[in-house]
């Protein structure tokens, strides 16, 4: 008989923590303890979502707080931010705990606070999952299926090219790691990883143009770096990987020079981050694709993948996502043991069908070539 789980929602009735508590309810029969500072919004949001969802305080800046919640679930959920404050926090009490542990942003703090345990945690059967939301998340999972099913078509391959974009509605911690992230990161040298190994380029080839086809269509872009996608691009030896992120227009380049270069406050910051992402919108809310470039028998060929969100479901494709893993976890299925990203946590093909089974847009291509 399967293990019944308790899934703790850390950050329990944000926007995203709402989401993967409603996703739960759907797809498992766990209960689900909602763990917030304030007890009454929590008891709220349980009451609403049914019998099967209690709430609990919570204080994630409390290691006793944090250690008495993680000790009543087996699955915990992180929801919680701004990750540059929160580091490795929740992930450390969960493994206290002996807790599965799924992280929506998490980002590399997480994973390199708890790197140093991953042998005792995949020895102990548990999967830590981080980085397992929209971006990121998909905009890592995307690239790594294109690059599966270009291998599984082609003979050899030339290049993957990463493409991601964002212009619905980010919540306040969003932006504020996103600011200090930009700033963390500073003017860096483009560049790309040739087999495996990052390479510098000219600035004048940092900026390119790309038809990602329906509902994209062209957009500019420039080449970007971050730390889940740079881990992919370092396991990728057999072609030359290339990650752009969406540029809307030179102001938008400015914007972002700015906060790299100068010490502004963060609410000034914060506001500037708003403005950009609400003042050029896209024909959908944020897409994540990847093409796939080489031959095949003797001719080039490509395959292309993409997912997109629409219609203001921000929170509810940021929260399927660790929603799904969770439940995958519950059911003993294929995720690895251990300390992981989302893309190397599951697996790419597998991950796209339960995705497309969720009701998430998918659309890819394949050109064979002539």
């Amino acid at each position: 008989m399967s293990r019944t789980h308790t899934f703790g929602i850390v950050g329990g009735y944000g926007s995203t923590g709402s989401a993967v508590a409603a996703e739960l309810l759907k797809s498992t029969g766990g209960e689900i303890l909602l763990g917030g500072r304030d007890r009454a919004k929590a008891t709220s949001l349980a009451s609403k979502l049914g019998a099967r969802v209690s709430a609990a305080q919570l204080d994630v800046f409390d290691a006793r707080s944090l250690d008495e919640f993680c000790t009543r679930c087996s699955i915990i959920i992180n929801c919680a931010g701004p990750v540059h404050n929160l580091q490795d926090r929740v992930a450390q009490a969960a493994f206290r705990a002996q807790s599965h542990y799924v992280d929506v942003a998490g980002m590399t703090f997480v994973k390199e606070g708890m790197l140093p345990r991953a042998k005792e945690i995949a020895d102990a059967g548990l999967c830590f999952v981080v980085s397992a939301g929209w971006m990121p998340g998909l905009s890592e999972l995307v690239p790594c299926y294109a690059y599966a099913m270009g291998r599984s078509r082609m003979d050899s391959l030339h290049s993957l090219n990463i493409y991601f974009g964002d212009s619905g509605e980010w919540s306040h911690n969003a932006l504020r790691d996103a600011f200090w992230l930009i700033r963390r990161a500073g003017v860096a040298a483009p560049g790309y990883f040739h087999n495996g190994e990052w390479t510098k380029t000219k600035w004048s080839l940092a900026t390119s143009t790309a038809d990602l086809g329906e509902p994209i269509g062209t957009r500019r872009f420039g080449l970007f770096s971050i730390p889940e996608l740079d881990e992919i691009a370092r396991r990728v030896k057999d072609c030359d990987v290339y990650v752009n992120s969406y540029v809307p227009d030179f102001q938008t380049t400015v914007a972002a020079i700015l906060i790299a270069l100068f010490p502004l406050p963060e609410s000034l910051g914060l506001r500037i981050l708003r403005y950009m992402y609400r003042r050029v919108r896209l024909p959908v809310d944020g897409f994540a694709a990847a093409q796939v470039l080489g031959w095949s028998q003797g001719h080039k060929c490509s395959f292309t993948a993409q997912i997109v969100y629409r219609d203001r479901h921000d929170y509810w494709i940021n929260g399927l996502v660790p929603a799904l893993v969770a439940r995958m976890i519950s059911e003993g299925s294929s995720v690895r043991r251990g300390v992981h990203f989302l893309a190397q946590a599951v697996e790419p093909i597998q991950f796209m069908a339960e995705l497309k089974k969720a009701g998430v847009e998918q659309s890819e291509s394949f050109n064979p070539g002539e």
